[in-house]
């Protein structure tokens, strides 16, 4: 018995060395609690780390032999455990009561003076957990540690420290402090003033307490979440319920989107400010279903006057409102809506410019009131667009839906038949005003200040804009080359710079196989600049002509030109200089052949008519005329000719029928061109100024015109027909052979495809224009014939491909 009570006396003799530490300790922790904001000395810290290493390591016990044991030895897990749950449970009482002391303190505060009561105490709090944790890191990586290994349900210090908050404290005043938190957000909504950093303060605690990195084995923003959000969430919602009803009663449904505009807008940046970021969608959706979700209808209603008033800001404003509920059922509501309402404003911009006047005067003018409308409503929905709805994708291909609508079928591109009345006809006619020389008043729209390059560059680009939106890219190429070939043979480009300009717009959008062609054709022109100069500099002394002559070679393979369909016998002065240019031009290219294309030639020809009066009397009258009309005139000359009549005053009469026979042209075209004359008061015959192949005609004596030059060489509108009409066939047999390459293509990879799957595949893969089913089925039963394609014998809406 003796031997145990001694025993006993040295398992006592720790207790009173652990009272002593801890004593120490718990004066340093109340130190730390009560001044953690003034910190506290090095040493200070040192005393209290030694102590808690002192309590975990020092307190020894004997063992038989007289041996003593520590918690660090491998036999002293049973004590060592002992000591540290002791030294554990010594922090949580004493720091519990602490908190409690503070609870009881903070029932003297409510409102803002409770919120700013536990913002204080929440910094020093804050401030000492991290001091005390570090104090007691001894304990955490050792007893605590193995405690956590073991599975045992202890956290480390700095979680003890803020669990003992929220069990202490926080859930003491909770309804207090909550209910002080919601007051002063009522005052900030109501417009009164009040100190927004006390509210972020608080609920940034509430983060604290509920994260799984302070309080162990808690749900994540547990505190944040149930205790805060949840009411807040709902007392929002309560609040702008009833402030809805009361904007909605006092004024109209305009009024109130702005208001909710502005309320919303505020509550997001006080969001941003105090609630934690993976609440801030949450309380968004709540809101915007209380102030936006139940007035969806009548703001949606609100959108076409808008549109139709062009009211930017209030646009602005609606699809910022509506895009908070979400693409089905915000935005794409407006989406609709504004398709319809840019196609039909199209529509009413193309039809109000068909009916004018000038629209009908010419195709340059029709041409330019047709893309100015499109440009017109185009440029202010896609200011719209920019400026009020951010340039948003899902409205942007609205738009895009919408000008390709209106830009393909309007008024002035409804009949078919009409090649001329064509988007990309139309276009093309007017890119070709724009570029061509003599068409000032065209370019003459763009800004004011700005140069005429500048300005052209900008009208070409608006040019690409409509050009984004054709259906039949393939009918703008194949105009606009025309066009371009025709600029560049007769010199008529108003810049070198506007066509390169214009070719690279086309190279950006359509890529280098469209552009190549027109490059090509640039090309040949350089060429030919260099061909003639050359020409000229080696028959510079022994040139068979006396006037100047200018020649294109143009490669047949580049340019839409075709052969002369009439035969042409030349005036014996343009034969001699023809023949000697073939002679230049293959002594170093004999492998190639020259084709004089006539009917695209020009020549200037000065005439003097025997009774004129002035300065014509003495100058004559320089008259621009295409080679046919060269041709015919040169017969009238007074040394030459095939009639009788020179030594007349008034010139020789010839008839119809020699006039064919000189020139050797087709009968038609020498009537068109005599008929030409007569209006032109150039040329007189005996059937009452009327062209006849039964008429006489002599040259005007005494023809009169207030201009000195005069152009006689105009394209005529019937031959402007044919060549729509020549274009549309050719377009026709290159869609055809675009379609059936498509097929091929398909075909070969897939090897085999039902009937509607092939039709669909065909559509999807021709980007130039716009293919017809029957075009497609035509095609299809082409390449059966040709031995392409067969149709299986079992199914026969199966097609197969044939290597």
């Amino acid at each position: 018995m003796a031997t145990t009570r001694s025993m006993s006396n040295r398992e006592q003799e720790p207790l009173s060395d652990a009272d002593r530490i801890w004593s120490e300790l718990s004066v340093g922790v109340d130190a730390i609690l009560t001044h953690a904001e003034e910190g506290f000395e090095q040493s200070l810290y040192m005393r209290l780390y030694t102590g808690v290493y002192n309590f975990c390591t020092s307190l020894k016990s004997s063992l038989p032999g007289g041996q003593y044991f520590t918690p660090g030895d491998a036999s002293s897990t049973v004590h060592g455990s002992m000591y540290g749950r002791q030294l554990y449970t010594r922090l949580n009482d004493h720091v519990s009561q602490f908190m409690a002391d503070v609870a009881a303190k903070s029932r003297e505060y409510s409102g803002d003076e409770l919120l700013a009561f536990y913002n204080k105490e929440w910094i020093k709090y804050g401030d000492a957990a991290k001091m005390i944790h570090h104090i007691f890191d001894y304990l955490n990586r050792h007893w605590i540690l193995r405690e956590q290994d073991d599975g045992n349900n202890v956290c480390d210090i700095n979680t003890l420290m803020f669990r003992l908050w929220r069990n202490k404290f926080f859930m003491e005043v909770r309804n207090s402090l909550l209910e002080s938190v919601f007051s002063l957000m009522k005052r900030i909504r109501d417009g009164q003033v009040a100190d927004l950093n006390l509210v972020k303060s608080v609920v940034d605690s509430f983060v604290s307490l509920g994260s799984d990195d302070m309080v162990s084995g808690s749900k994540k923003m547990e505190v944040y979440d149930s205790y805060f959000l949840k009411p807040f969430i709902e007392g929002s919602r309560q609040y702008y319920q009833a402030e809805s009803e009361r904007v909605l009663k006092e004024g109209s449904i305009r009024n109130y989107m702005i208001w909710v505009f502005e309320r919303l807008k505020e509550e997001d940046d006080r969001a941003e400010m105090y609630l934690h970021e993976s609440s801030l969608r949450e309380f968004g959706e709540a809101l915007n279903k209380v102030l936006i979700g139940k007035q969806r209808a009548n703001l949606i209603s609100e959108f076409k006057p808008m549109l139709v008033a062009q009211e930017k800001e209030d646009l602005g404003r609606l699809y910022e409102l509506l895009k908070r509920l979400g693409e089905v059922m915000g935005l794409e509501p407006l989406r609709t809506i504004f398709c319809d309402f840019v196609q039909e404003a199209g529509q009413d911009a193309v039809k109000k410019v068909s009916g004018n006047q000038e629209a009908t005067e010419s195709m340059a003018n029709k041409s330019r009131l047709f893309v100015q409308a499109l440009l017109s409503v185009h440029e202010l929905y896609a200011g719209i667009l920019r400026d009020s709805f951010k340039d948003d994708p899902g409205l942007s291909k609205s738009l895009d839906r919408a000008c390709q609508g209106f830009i393909n079928e309007n008024a002035m591109c409804k009949k078919a038949e009409d090649t001329e009345a064509d988007a990309a006809r139309l276009l093309a006619t007017y890119c070709d005003t724009l570029l061509r020389k003599g068409n000032a008043n065209a370019r003459a729209a763009g800004e004011a200040g700005a140069s005429s390059e500048d300005n052209l560059e900008k009208q070409l680009a608006q040019a690409i804009c409509v050009y984004r939106y054709l259906s039949n890219f393939d009918v703008f190429h194949a105009s606009y080359v025309r066009f371009f070939a025709r600029r560049l043979v007769n010199e008529q480009s108003v810049s070198t710079h506007g066509e390169e300009t214009m070719i690279s717009l086309l190279k950006e959008v359509s890529g280098v196989d469209v552009t190549s062609r027109l490059s090509r054709m640039f090309s040949d022109i350089t060429v030919s600049k260099d061909k003639i100069d050359q020409f000229k500099e080696s028959t510079q002394n022994t040139r068979t002509f006396d006037y100047e002559f200018d020649m294109k070679v143009l490669n047949t393979a580049s340019w839409p030109f075709k052969a002369p369909e009439t035969k042409l016998k030349l005036p014996a002065e343009l034969e001699r200089a023809v023949d000697q240019y073939t002679e230049f031009f293959h002594k170093d290219r004999g492998g190639r052949r020259l084709n004089w294309l006539w009917q695209y030639s020009k020549a200037e020809i000065r005439m003097f008519f025997p009774k004129a009066t002035g300065p014509a009397a003495k100058a004559g009258y320089m008259f621009q005329v295409s080679t046919f009309q060269l041709a015919i005139l040169m017969l009238f000359n007074q040394d030459s000719g095939p009639g009788t009549g020179y030594e007349s005053a008034d010139g020789p009469t010839l008839t119809f029928d020699q006039i064919v026979a000189a020139t050797e042209l087709d009968k038609d075209i020498v009537l068109d061109e005599l008929a030409l004359f007569c209006k032109a008061r150039v040329m007189n015959s005996n059937t009452a100024n009327k062209a006849t192949e039964k008429s006489q005609y002599t040259l005007n004596a005494g023809f009169k015109s207030k201009q000195m030059r005069i152009n006689l060489s105009r394209a005529k509108k019937s031959d402007q027909k044919k060549e729509a009409k020549d274009m549309q066939r050719a377009v026709a047999v290159d869609r055809s052979a675009s379609i059936q390459a498509a097929i091929v293509r398909i075909m070969k990879a897939r090897k085999q495809l039902p009937h509607r799957e092939l039709i669909q595949a065909t559509i999807e893969n021709i980007k130039l224009f716009h293919p017809q089913v029957t075009d497609i089925k035509q095609s299809i039963d082409k390449l059966i014939d040709t031995g392409y394609l067969e149709r299986d014998e079992n199914t026969r809406d199966l097609y197969k491909y044939l290597a």
